[in-house]
């Protein structure tokens, strides 16, 4: 009789079982290493996350609901974006007002974070921030520009990438 016995078919399996595991090993730990050690793609995310992120409210606001402001080594920009205050589903009163919301904050905390404050709430928006500044063109009262840079280092040496967004305030 030709054939295998049930202790090869085991040993067969077991030698497959193992070389599966060690090759979904190694594809997990290369695709980490891809992501976590590509530091200069990790800060452009940050930059890019953070423009994203303020971009998409102070597209929203006024130059009238818009102030910046200075600390010992950033700025912040304070605003107000339209918001439903009555409930009637329009940000626009009875009389065609706008509606402002709350005072929204965004400033470059003592970790190096980009935060977003709200009513006293405060959300982390991104990391690895080493500078923020907001300002406004001379002669442009509608236009703010807003230029950030992210650090950071690993084994591999030490990196920093530079954004600016200039956005056109529309109310």
């Amino acid at each position: 009789m030709r054939g295998f016995t049930v202790f090869e078919t085991l040993i067969s399996m077991l030698i497959f079982s193992i070389i599966t595991v060690a090759l979904g090993l190694a594809v997990v730990a290369g695709k980490n290493a891809l992501f976590t050690n590509d530091l200069p793609t990790q800060l452009r995310q940050n930059l890019l996350f953070a423009i994203v992120a303020m971009n998409r409210e102070l597209r929203q606001t006024a130059p009238s609901k818009t102030n910046i402001g200075a600390s010992s080594s950033n700025n912040y920009i304070t605003f107000k974006i339209p918001h439903d205050n009555n409930g009637d589903g329009l940000t626009v009163d009875a009389i065609g007002s706008i509606e402002w919301g709350k005072d929204i904050t965004y400033a470059r905390d003592g970790s190096n974070r980009l935060i977003r404050t709200q009513a006293g709430t405060t959300s982390i928006i991104s990391s690895e921030i080493s500078a923020l500044q907001f300002s406004r063109p001379a002669g442009e009262a509608d236009i703010l520009q807003i230029d950030i840079a992210a650090q950071g280092a690993n084994n591999t040496g030490s990196w920093q990438d530079t954004e600016q967004a200039i956005i056109k305030m529309r109310n």
